[in-house]
């Protein structure tokens, strides 16, 4: 029935009076609504918090945002999220980010936002992602035990509007983060480490017409850390060489190539340079994971272009690798920003990120990842690629870049890795780069074959 088999269990004792709504599998909330041709603002969704009462379950409509401030001083209580690590471990029956807001059959304390309550009709996923519950309101909230009702949420609509109008929880803290000043602190070098020695090197070395393998490995070899990665590389059945590589000069003349270990090798020292906390979804968890999947598929994709549009595979890893960049940094040298950041969208995972990004903060990880790369004199092609992947509408210079990298984001978002502001694939990038879109899906199949190589890559890059 599609349905874990306790959540079955409970609304069958219960008696309860539901329709069950199947749908192509999605990642979000707002998908799985448009895949049932549901208004998004009948769905809910919980929130797990905790503080020391205990854990909490809010249910408030997947449109709307949570209002930290608003539930903390409602409940008297100083609430944060639950790890990531640990919701899996209490909706252990659940697929990842998809929690039932039925908090009874998880031994939970709920509390209901009044929006719930206007509700005729509540819909939710049942903990999958190819399944939507719908009932009365009456029906849900007897489930609940008739729970608590507050306002502790705001229409995501209402704040794209005009977020300056809001009386939000955290624009005491961000008043004073716009645009100007992250781009001032970046280019000044404000608390940002410089071009890590080992990139400095990398590029200098790009630079000399007669560079040749002994050469860079020898810089590589200087960091420890940078060369085991470059040598695990070589050996991976993502690149088909029979037989074991042990030295990095033959794993760049025999197995991978100049030019693609030199972008590789600048691509891990510039990552591994910007240090931020592992968890969130902006943590270096999450950024690795994603990039190293979004890298690989760059680089597949760049393939099947026509000559004349082909980019040299190396640039086009790295421009995967490092599309994100400005997270990095946000995390490296804005730290209270950044943890606002991540509870943020921890706590509201349907509301874009870039969005989310310039609402909260004022500036986006684009555009701060973009100055980064102009102040470190980093390949233009890089810098368009860093600045312009979520924008379809960009076809200026170096575009093959930056839409490769949003095409990739697309097709991993359709696996439920990473996010998009836009769901599917955009035709007209696809028709001007000469990529048709089952061809994109099918590349992207094959990659998640190979997806235990590619997490033990992200989790070691992220150590």
């Amino acid at each position: 029935m599609g349905i874990p088999s306790n959540i079955r269990e409970f609304l069958d004792q219960q008696d309860a009076n539901y329709e069950i709504l199947l749908h192509a599998r999605t990642a979000t909330l707002s998908q799985a609504a448009d895949a049932c041709e549901l208004p998004v603002h009948q769905l809910v969704r919980a929130v797990i918090l905790v503080d020391s009462q205990g854990l909490l379950m809010a249910v408030l409509p997947a449109d709307h945002v949570l209002d930290f401030e608003a539930l903390c001083t409602l409940l008297h209580r100083e609430l944060e999220l639950v790890p990531g690590h640990q919701l899996t471990t209490i909706f252990d029956h659940c697929e990842p980010r998809s929690y039932p807001p039925l908090a009874p059959v998880y031994g939970l304390d709920v509390i209901v936002d009044e929006a719930v309550n206007a509700l005729d009709v509540i819909t939710f996923e049942p903990g999958i992602h190819t399944t939507l519950v719908q009932m009365p309101r009456a029906t849900f909230c007897s489930l609940l035990g008739e729970p608590p009702i507050g306002s502790f949420s705001r229409p995501a609509a209402e704040l794209r509007a005009d977020f300056s109008d809001i009386d939000h929880s955290l624009s005491h803290v961000v008043d004073q983060f716009t645009p100007a000043r992250v781009k001032r602190d970046i280019e000044e070098f404000h608390e940002l480490p410089a071009l890590p020695a080992t990139a400095a090197r990398i590029l200098q070395l790009a630079a000399d017409p007669r560079a040749n393998a002994r050469q860079l490995a020898d810089i590589i070899e200087q960091d420890p850390g940078l060369a085991a990665q470059v040598l695990r590389y070589a050996n991976s059945s993502l690149y088909g060489y029979a037989g074991s590589i042990n030295n990095l000069q033959t794993a760049i003349a025999r197995v991978l190539g100049f030019e693609y270990v030199l972008n590789l090798a600048l691509g891990f020292s510039i990552g591994k340079s910007l240090r931020v906390p592992l968890d969130g979804p902006f943590g270096l968890d999450a950024f690795w994971k994603h990039a190293v999947y979004a890298a690989r598929l760059v680089e597949l994709l760049a393939r099947q272009l026509p000559k004349k549009l082909r980019p040299p595979r190396g640039t086009a890893y790295l421009a995967g690798l490092l599309q994100n960049l400005g997270r990095l940094v946000l995390g490296h040298t804005f730290q209270p920003e950044f943890f606002i950041l991540n509870r943020f969208a921890q706590a509201n995972p349907d509301m874009p990120t870039c969005e989310l990004e310039k609402h909260v903060l004022g500036v986006t990880h684009d555009q701060i990842g973009a100055w980064l790369m102009e102040a470190w004199n980093l390949p233009a092609e890089l810098v368009v690629a860093v600045r312009h992947h979520h924008d379809e509408e960009y076809w200026d210079q170096h575009a093959t870049y930056s839409q490769l990298v949003l095409i990739a984001n697309r097709v991993l978002a359709m696996r439920g890795l990473g996010e998009t502001d836009k769901p599917g694939l955009p035709p007209f990038c696809l028709e001007m780069l000469g990529l048709d879109e089952q061809q994109v899906v099918d590349i992207a199949n094959s990659l998640f074959e190979k997806a235990d190589e590619l997490e033990d890559l992200a989790r070691r890059l992220a150590a």
